[in-house]
């Protein structure tokens, strides 16, 4: 079946999962800067539809200006969420970003022609919501084993 391999465009999504299930995902358009990063998190991030304790988790993020901008560590202090401790220049460990690809495997394979961004969103979304919660609790359950693995390489490679 014939793909679109080239010029289809994009679509940015910003995506939580947690060890309970896949969290809310948005699509942005233009881009995503501080402001909108926290209006994300106050109305789309679906922290209150997660029945989470927030005592009990943390929220991983990478070291991106957005994420560490002053009006963004307000929030999470305001909304008492304890942000995991990244270091800058760190490997991309983010559980999140496997299933990224996973979801990237899936619509590669599918016999659905995907054409233009809103049907992009649309399978996305589609795949996206139909990800099993042992999925997301593999993921989760990886962390301490891929922080360890970095720290025993120093910060090289390892298989994550």
């Amino acid at each position: 079946m014939k793909k679109v391999k080239h010029g289809g465009g994009k679509v940015i999504i910003w995506g939580m999962i947690t060890s309970v299930r896949v969290g809310h995902i948005v699509r942005i358009e233009g881009n995503l800067n501080k402001d909108l990063y926290v209006e994300i998190l106050e109305d789309d991030a679906g922290f209150r539809d997660l029945h989470l304790d927030y005592h009990d988790y943390y929220f991983q993020q990478d070291n991106d200006p957005k994420h560490t901008a002053a009006r963004t560590k307000q929030w999470f202090e305001d909304n008492e969420i304890e942000v995991l401790s990244w270091p800058p220049q760190s490997p991309d460990l983010n559980p999140i970003e496997h299933l990224w690809n996973d979801i990237d495997r899936h619509l590669r394979v599918s016999e659905i022609e995907i054409r233009g961004k809103d049907m992009l969103w649309k399978q996305v979304s589609k795949v996206w919501n139909e990800t099993a919660l042992e999925t997301c609790s593999k993921l989760i359950e990886t962390m301490p084993e891929r922080i360890n693995d970095v720290i025993k390489a120093k910060g090289g490679y390892t298989r994550w």
